[in-house]
């Protein structure tokens, strides 16, 4: 699909920067990375519905990339399936221990980083 692909990326980022008006450019850059990196995430998770993949690289290609890790577990659309919740219940979680540790690592660092930056004595960053 389209949307999961670092074209879409790029379009959600000067979407941001349209709508902001150009004025928070850092904005429109996080929401085009936000992006990448589910379509990251997606091409290194499982897949079961054909086309196998992501088409990461639309609109230069229509190809579809799979990188058979296997690193996340693929979700289930199949509610009707007895196992439809423990799946994705499952899947969820193993996403939260794998992500959760590097998100938790790089917010402390981020707050470290901002509370020394505001030590007395310092010269504070010029207000946004």
């Amino acid at each position: 699909m389209e949307t999961h692909s670092l074209g879409a990326a790029i379009v959600a980022g000067l979407v941001t920067l349209a709508v902001t008006r150009g004025r928070h450019p850092a904005l429109a850059v996080t929401v085009a990375l936000a992006w990448s990196t589910h379509v990251l995430f997606d091409w290194l998770g499982s897949d079961d519905t054909p086309p196998l993949g992501v088409m990461a690289l639309w609109p230069l290609t229509s190809s579809y990339y799979f990188a058979d890790a296997f690193v996340f577990e693929a979700i289930s659309r199949r509610y009707w399936l007895p196992n439809f919740v423990s799946h994705n219940g499952w899947a969820v979680i193993k996403e939260v221990l794998i992500l959760g540790p590097p998100f938790a690592a790089l917010t402390a660092l981020r707050w470290r980083v901002r509370r020394r930056s505001r030590r007395p004595g310092r010269a504070s960053p010029p207000p946004a």
